[in-house]
């Protein structure tokens, strides 16, 4: 494994290193008693307090404090998920037309700030649950805002600049026994904030949930439901694309149809269906699909449930189509009431004949005193 390199942050073509390929979100459990209770076995959270040091820049941060022998247990807590910014470390930012960093610092593309970029420096210490031991361990962000470092146990781990999308990372061959040290370096702004500029408050850190999940010998990593409608709305084909990690066997199927079949890297399966009941708006029906996968002996690997809808909506002749109809779009009605207020002004606030005087209010353009009524 490589070492982090801060001055790629600087380079627009590096916005990810070493992290587990983008997939679908979907659960999966373990037997029919966890699906049914919703206990997620293969997952554990890692949300709650960190240790948490702040610097205003890079240069500031504390070298080396992602490895085994740095010891962070005196650095203050912070909550994950959360901004730093709503935690007491800098401050919320609204930024519209200008650059967050403009009136700080005055840089070109291809270079971010130096003087001030917020730096958030968190570290977890766990132990791997024993459910999850002997098997491969992964750790997912779900959101963290705006480039991420990772490192276990002092092993660069990788790098990631999708804000708002998962940022996973294999932990397995860098895992020990006991006690291990899960860092992150989270950097406010990066080579990619040049293009996140829109009118919206500015934030850093890690936002959104934390979690270790792990996932068995044979394992659908990513999963496609279609419906595909004919023209007469009365048969489907429910086509399933996966793509899997190890070789075995599935069964799936709904209340309408079922199949079984061989998964090895990418299959797809496609079950006829007579008469399913259409989603809409004002109908939401779904079907219950799970697909149970085996291994090759036939012990239950995982259970995968789904909720899935047959519907079709395509453009024709530029107007809208649900399942054969057109859409019809209903806005809510809004009623809009001006009322005029009014206020008196001291006559030594303004030269004028009378001691005061009444003024009715512009709710587009209030006065002093005087509140906007819509």
């Amino acid at each position: 494994m490589g070492v982090f390199q801060y001055e790629k942050v600087k380079d627009p073509t590096y916005y990810g290193e070493n992290r587990v390929a983008a997939h679908s979100d979907h659960r999966y459990y373990g037997s029919v008693e966890e699906m049914e209770q919703h206990v997620e076995n293969f997952r554990h959270s890692l949300n709650g307090l960190w240790k948490f040091h702040y610097a205003k820049n890079y240069e500031s941060t504390i070298p080396g404090f992602e490895t085994p022998e740095y010891d962070c247990t005196k650095w203050d807590d912070i909550r994950v998920p959360a901004h730093i910014q709503m935690e007491g470390y800098d401050a919320p930012q609204y930024a519209n037309v200008q650059y967050p960093w403009e009136g700080r610092e005055e840089i070109q593309p291809g270079e971010i700030p130096e003087r001030f970029n917020p730096t958030a420096s968190y570290v977890k210490y766990f132990e791997v649950p024993e459910q999850m031991k002997g098997k491969r361990l992964f750790v997912s962000f779900q959101g963290a805002e705006s480039g991420i470092a990772v490192w276990l146990n002092g092993t660069f781990l990788g790098y990631s600049e999708d804000t708002f999308t998962p940022s996973e990372f294999e932990l397995t061959p860098y895992l020990k026994e006991g006690e291990n040290k899960l860092a992150a370096q989270v950097f406010k702004w990066t080579s990619g904030s040049w293009c996140e500029d829109q009118d919206f408050f500015r934030f850093s850190g890690i936002y959104r949930d934390v979690y270790l999940y792990t996932i068995p010998e044979v394992h659908v990593s990513d999963l496609k439901v279609q419906t595909l409608l004919d023209d007469t709305f009365t048969k489907a084909d429910l086509v399933i694309d996966t793509k899997m990690i190890g070789t075995g066997k599935v069964k799936d199927g709904t209340a309408l149809q079922s199949t079984e079949g061989v998964l090895d890297g990418e299959t797809q399966f496609v079950l006829k269906v007579d008469q399913p009941e259409l989603w809409s708006a004002e109908t939401p029906v779904l079907y219950d699909l799970l697909l149970e996968v085996t291994a090759e002996d036939g012990t239950v690997q995982e259970l995968i449930p789904q909720r899935v809808g047959f519907r079709r909506f395509e453009m024709k002749d530029h107007i809208m189509m649900l399942n054969g109809k057109r859409v019809v779009f209903q806005p809510p009605r809004v009623q809009l009431r001006i009322r005029p207020c009014r206020f008196e002004r001291r006559a030594d606030q303004r030269p004028d004949n009378d001691e005061t005087e009444q003024h009715q209010c512009d709710p587009y353009l209030p006065l002093p005193g005087c509140g906007r009524h819509l």
